[in-house]
């Protein structure tokens, strides 16, 4: 009888290698797998009216059907696509520890304020941070040049149209964030600054796993060349996946999905390529974490 792999062997035994994908021939029906996938996800968030926090939460199960179901791999192989072993040795559980302290204090927060959704999203963080201290592990010198290039590249191709709309508003206008009555001290600033890059934990667990670990490393696995089409696909597929956490005003369906699709196609493809040019997480979660507190900082400063 073959023998059963373990839960814990998914995550830690680099011999652990399950079954091809389903789809693994055919490049065609692994989009339509993608799509359908997706598609389910958006439509499970707008039958049960979720929040946003249940709504991200909702990926978690659909993140490991189909990382274990439909894709076959070991769930390590999320955070770093070549899946090497894990060390837990002491500057494991010391990286884990450190990325852990926010979200422990968070979820404390939101416990105590009885957002129980918002804490079990937080709680997810912590479980984020294993993965994170697990790809930190695994970055070598070359990762972290490639780190850095990807936080340039998507840091101007994500602000690039808001800076624009800025100066030429009657050219482009972008409305991103209501504008606040007062400008926030820069210490506010700072504190959402650092409050979104701490809470960088939750992509692994949440959104940037979901559409880069999974779905972009299964597309991707054969395909001829850089691979545009897949990297557009997964991209577009993010935008919409945005649409049950909109609050869309009446007539404005058309135009909110155009928005998303434009916004997350310019950030999602350069986020895709340096997923695939480095294979390790922490590159494009970084600079996804950093695009977002940068745009929450300036929105709260009254600039977008």
């Amino acid at each position: 009888m073959k023998p059963v792999s373990s839960p814990e062997s998914l995550i830690s035994d680099p011999s652990v290698m399950t079954r091809p994908a389903i789809g693994a021939q055919s490049l065609p029906l692994r989009f339509l797998i993608v799509g359908l996938v997706v598609g389910v996800y958006i439509a499970l968030g707008f039958l049960f009216h979720l929040t946003v926090a249940e709504y991200q939460l909702l990926g978690i199960p659909i993140l490991l059907i189909f990382q274990l179901g439909i894709h076959r791999q070991p769930l390590r192989t999320l955070w770093v696509r070549s899946g090497p072993p894990l060390q837990l040795d002491a500057w494991f559980f010391l990286l884990w520890l450190l990325f852990s302290l926010f979200p422990a204090y968070a979820v404390v927060r939101e416990v105590t304020s009885l957002q129980f959704a918002n804490a079990a999203e937080l709680s997810m963080a912590i479980v984020g941070a294993f993965g994170l201290a697990y790809a930190l592990r695994a970055m070598r010198t070359k990762t972290w040049g490639q780190l850095g290039l990807c936080i340039v590249t998507v840091g101007i191709i994500g602000l690039l149209p808001q800076f624009l709309s800025l100066l030429l508003p009657h050219v482009l206008h972008l409305h991103t964030a209501s504008h606040a009555t007062t400008p926030p001290t820069f210490l506010q600033s700072l504190k959402i600054t650092t409050a979104w890059f701490l809470i960088g934990p939750v992509g692994f667990v949440i959104e940037e796993v979901f559409f880069r670990g999974a779905l972009d490393t299964y597309l991707h696995r054969g395909e001829q060349g850089t691979g545009w089409l897949s990297a557009i696909v997964v991209s577009a597929l993010w935008g919409l996946w945005h649409l049950p956490s909109q609050a869309i005003p009446a007539g404005q369906l058309l135009s909110t999905i155009v928005e998303l699709l434009i916004a997350q196609l310019l950030v999602g493809v350069p986020l895709s390529l340096w997923w695939r040019k480095s294979g390790n997480l922490v590159v494009n979660d970084t600079a996804h974490a950093l695009l977002d507190a940068v745009r929450n900082s300036l929105a709260g400063a009254g600039l977008f």
